[in-house]
């Protein structure tokens, strides 16, 4: 993968509404299809939601957020990477900017326990 730029972005944008409905669509392939997460998340207890960029086309590459579970816990969240891209490090691009901003705001745990470190472990 080329060089990413990882940007925090409103839980409204447009693109990354996209990438939370891809998540969505590959998720549920093979059921029943259900509403779109737009349609019944309003991102509310979202304290940051992050797209990466490749840096030479501009192209969203993946996505991920951290949800606020208590004052001082967030959870991820809406962690996905388009499937051309996996395999290439756009996943730790993003858990590692979660953790930072994490760290950078008094996030004291970021869980399910280790799901950052098992995020970077997978190398999407």
């Amino acid at each position: 993968m080329q060089t990413l730029r990882v940007r925090q972005v409103p839980w409204t944008n447009p693109v990354g509404i996209g990438l939370r409905e891809a998540l969505h669509a590959e998720s549920c392939r093979g059921r029943v299809p259900s509403a779109p997460p737009a349609a019944d998340d309003d991102g509310t207890r979202v304290a940051v939601f992050l797209i990466a960029y490749e840096l030479a086309t501009g192209q969203p590459v993946g996505c991920g957020g951290l949800r606020l579970v208590g004052a001082s816990r967030a959870d991820v969240d809406y962690i996905y990477v388009l499937p051309y891209a996996r395999w290439s490090g756009v996943s730790r691009a993003i858990t590692e900017e979660l953790t930072a901003w994490a760290r950078a705001h008094g996030i004291a745990a970021v869980g399910p326990d280790g799901a950052l470190a098992e995020l970077a472990a997978l190398r999407l």
